[in-house]
């Protein structure tokens, strides 16, 4: 689907430029990325590697936006972690490089999900690194408090945010927040909707799609009932909540945990991991999406960045820290096969939390389609999310608002978009 999507749009792949440095110095590679532990990693290389050598920089704020703007002025790093949800506006704008030639080897070593979201138009763009299958991360300690069970359906899980409320107006079972794309997106995947398709040789634009209403449905009752913080994720603002005790529950990827383990640290043994509340009938998971490391336009050595990349997501050198340190959710099948990540967790009282992500990488369903201005989406729909968090608006009205725009977009930008 997605390689068809991509010729839908145009793309032509692009050729690499071929070899590396002649001169006797080291190749130097300038890498951005977010993961936790990613210093190490690259330090490791850079002592086994004195011919490719590797600058770090940890991405955060509007680090992402500086790369398309360096990239699109003739500059910028040479590798980059990005979602793969904003990989073909990459590919299409041609701020990266096809790195077929180089990478093509590793295909047998990623699950086909992630290795597909790479994979334009049979070229390949980048190296998967993760998946985010979805879980909730629970206070079990407020949760006993109160005798309140862990929800198992959404529909549970409204009637315990009331509890928790009548319990202590203080306590919420969540935050919502407006500016977090991911959560939004891990349940649109299990209610089975997607913003993107492909209808006779055409995009077709569904964000507000029947799966997308049932959430906003949901998501509007929470906060028409005060039953959410509306903190933005991330700030101290946020993790003062989560550590005050006044956030039950945090639903969120695979690579949370370790985060939350990080930022809340004085909560150990009071936090559990279970799956991912589900809607009725239905045992679907949900997954937000996963990263690739990419080679960019600009890279005068696409040969050598891509060697580093290939190593860094795939050798079974590096697997252990990328699941124990970076808390990533494996896309690989040497990291799937990995004991790191089936140990035991401390933060959350012993339990092997990796488990119950496991079972919602079985059970997300293969419905989500990416397509080429996920980021003009997000950009919009946060908007709205925003001004519906201030009262402006219904989540339903957002997504209408969304919708077109989307799609008056893809056609701005020449692409056939076919009737709902």
């Amino acid at each position: 689907m997605l390689a068809g999507a991509v010729a839908v749009a145009g793309i032509a792949a692009c050729s690499p430029e071929e070899g590396a440095g002649t001169s006797g110095e080291p190749v130097e590679i300038e890498f951005w990325g977010w993961v936790p532990g990613l210093e190490d990693l690259v330090a490791q290389w850079n002592e086994e590697n004195p011919d490719v050598q590797v600058a770090f920089h940890r991405m955060t704020g509007d680090d992402g936006q500086k790369v398309e703007a360096a990239v699109d002025a003739g500059a910028g790093p040479d590798l980059v972690q990005l979602s793969t949800h904003n990989l073909p506006d990459y590919v299409i704008a041609e701020r990266v490089q096809d790195i077929t030639d180089y990478v093509a080897d590793d295909e047998s070593n990623y699950t086909p999900a992630s290795w597909a979201s790479v994979s334009f138009d049979g070229r390949v763009f980048g190296v998967p690194q993760g998946i985010g299958p979805a879980a909730t991360m629970y206070r079990h300690d407020i949760f006993a408090e109160h005798g309140i069970e862990f929800p198992t359906t959404w529909t549970e899980y409204l009637d315990a945010a009331r509890a928790l409320q009548e319990a202590d107006e203080d306590l919420y079972i969540a935050n919502l927040s407006p500016s977090e794309m991911g959560q939004w997106l891990q349940e649109i995947q299990q209610a089975e909707g997607s913003w993107y398709g492909i209808a006779d040789d055409a995009w077709t634009v569904g964000v507000d799609d029947e799966g997308s209403q049932l959430v906003a449905e949901r998501w509007q009752t929470l906060l028409d009932e005060g039953l959410v913080t509306t903190e933005p994720m991330w700030t101290p603002e946020y993790w003062s909540l989560v550590n005050n005790g006044s956030i039950a529950s945090i639903t969120y990827a695979a690579w949370f945990p370790s985060i939350l383990a990080e930022n809340a640290s004085g909560l150990a043994g009071q936090w559990s991991i279970a799956p991912m509340p589900t809607n009725e009938g239905s045992t679907n998971g949900g997954d937000s999406g996963g990263a690739a490391v990419v080679v960019l336009a600009n890279a005068e050595q696409p040969a050598a960045a891509a060697e580093f990349a290939s190593w860094l997501n795939g050798s079974d050198d590096t697997q252990e820290a990328l699941i124990t340190v970076g808390g990533l959710f494996p896309s690989t099948q040497n990291g799937l096969a990995s004991p790191a990540l089936l140990q035991e967790n401390e933060f959350y009282g012993g339990q092997v939390i990796n488990e119950v992500f496991i079972e919602a990488a079985e059970n997300t369903p293969a419905t989500w389609v990416e397509g080429p201005n996920f980021g003009f989406i997000q950009t919009t729909i946060l908007d709205e999310f925003a001004r519906v968090v201030n009262g402006d608006q219904t989540f339903a009205e957002a997504l209408d608002v969304t919708q077109e725009a989307a799609v008056a977009d893809l056609e701005n930008r020449g692409l056939e978009v076919a009737a709902p």
